[in-house]
């Protein structure tokens, strides 16, 4: 699929803001720390959509437990933001170098030996657009999605700096046809199922709660045979990641998209429970049955 090239001064400013932040590697914390800091004052609203997402999750939290924790998470935030511009086109070296991975070789590099395609599905934790950089640095390119909300010119910038490290992302409004070609070549596709936006979704129970999840990783394996395999990836104390994939997940042809979903929903929690500052819990509408406030 042909991606929109954003004007030339755009991409220009991208490069030398993603050389800029790679030469200053593990000090690239204290910039981005500055500026969740900043969001966490000036956001009032998705400040207090995180405590009250916290202590719904964490019912041992404090106000002032959970307001520290937010906080954080706003920090964290900002740390996945400049890690976009980091791993951006970063050599191979340095990619292996700073990823300790689990699991790709014995669910992820076999299967795609064998020409078996599968589909990676990840959440809005921690540093979600590692697991890229790292497939292509071991000779796995896959297709994404990206939402179709936002302004034009900022989509465009995306989808173009991530097919310049060799990530194919494609509109979630087109992404269905794409995806199941993908599937069907023997291709593998990365979903993010949190946020699924104006895509079709299903209510699902997360860490004890309704909400919303994108229906498409259910369909997509229900249709193709590929399995499920969740992923996550978080950052380390020494501005490093962490890349952990789980055993892949097979879904029948009838089962129902949220059935599907509830066999990965455990890992994510697990992922929440053990760095909950890595999570993003930013949406006041994120729990359907939390009252409004």
């Amino acid at each position: 699929m042909k991606t929109t090239l954003p004007p030339l001064g755009l991409r220009l400013g991208f490069k030398a803001a993603a050389g800029i932040v790679q030469a200053v590697g593990p000090h690239r914390y204290r910039i981005s720390d500055r500026i969740g800091n900043a969001a966490f004052a000036l956001q009032p609203s998705v400040r207090q959509a995180a405590i009250r997402n916290y202590r719904s999750v964490l019912p041992g939290l404090t106000r002032r437990e959970a307001r520290r924790l937010a906080a954080r998470s706003f920090r964290e935030y900002a740390r996945t933001a400049i890690d976009f511009l980091y791993l951006q086109n970063l050599s191979r070296t340095r990619v292996l170098a700073e990823m300790r991975v689990l699991g790709f070789e014995s669910y992820v590099r076999e299967r795609q030996l064998d020409g078996k395609p599968g589909i990676i599905v990840i959440f809005h934790h921690g540093s979600w657009d590692a697991p890229g950089p790292l497939s292509v640095a071991n000779g796995i390119r896959f297709t994404s999605v990206m939402d179709d909300e936002g302004g034009e010119a900022g989509a465009n910038l995306v989808r173009w700096a991530r097919a310049e490290i060799g990530i194919e992302v494609v509109p979630a409004s087109s992404s269905p046809r794409t995806l199941l070609r993908r599937l069907r070549a023997g291709n593998w596709v990365a979903l993010v199922i949190d946020i699924p936006g104006n895509t079709p979704s299903v209510e699902v129970e997360f860490l004890g709660h309704q909400t919303r999840f994108s229906a498409a990783p259910g369909r997509l394996a229900a249709h193709t045979g590929a399995p499920l395999v969740p992923a996550v990836c978080v950052r380390t104390p020494n501005a490093g990641y962490l890349v952990e994939l789980f055993p892949p997940i097979s879904i029948g042809p009838d089962t129902d998209p949220a059935a599907a979903l509830g066999q990965v929903i455990p890992v994510f929690e697990a992922a929440v429970r053990r760095w909950p500052e890595q999570w993003y819990p930013f949406r006041q509408d994120l729990f359907l049955d939390l009252p409004d406030s």
